[in-house]
């Protein structure tokens, strides 16, 4: 099975961490994966292009404001690269810093302020996946199999534990 794959260039592990949560609980199955700088987003996107591993990510969010190195020029290496020209790029900066123009003449694909509120960020994220990802592909039931593999065999959900405090609405019901 193949989920739509997203690869997250963000130095915010915050960030990243909440891009994650809302594609899970919007019930979106994707192949994640995040680079928290240039140079290991140059070795996730451009180094295994060499080596011929796999197809173009579905979608990549690019965080523009990445300290000392502009996100924009890693962007137009993206572009240059035969095998990313067409893959589309968010631009997703922290801050609006008008910089919507500039990104759009590097080749972003569209520019996205992150919302500061973290529902509307997490709402935010799974509208672009819907737009610019296969969503059919990303709602199809995970199978039991696959899932048994991934958790290693531990329960999907897991019942509480005899030693685990019990919660108060559980001492309420008896």
């Amino acid at each position: 099975m193949n989920f739509p794959s997203i690869v997250m260039i963000d130095p915010s592990q915050e960030a990243v961490e909440l891009a994650r949560f809302a594609l899970w609980r919007s019930g979106l199955h994707c192949a994640f994966r995040s680079c928290p700088d240039a140079a290991s987003a140059r070795r996730c996107l451009l180094q295994g292009r060499r080596s011929g591993d796999g197809v173009a990510p579905c979608l990549i969010l690019l965080e523009s404001d990445m300290g000392c190195y502009d996100g924009l020029e890693l962007l137009r290496e993206l572009r240059a690269s035969k095998h990313l020209a067409q893959a589309p790029v968010v631009v997703f900066p922290s801050r609006d810093m008008e910089g919507e123009q500039a990104a759009l003449a590097a080749g972003a694909s569209q520019y996205q302020p992150k919302p500061v509120d973290g529902e509307h960020y997490a709402r935010c994220v799974v509208e672009m996946v819907e737009r610019w990802c296969d969503a059919l592909a990303a709602r199809e039931p995970v199978p039991a199999k696959m899932m048994a593999s991934v958790l290693g065999g531990a329960e999907a959900h897991p019942a509480r534990r005899r030693d685990d405090p019990a919660r108060p609405e559980d001492e309420t019901s008896h």
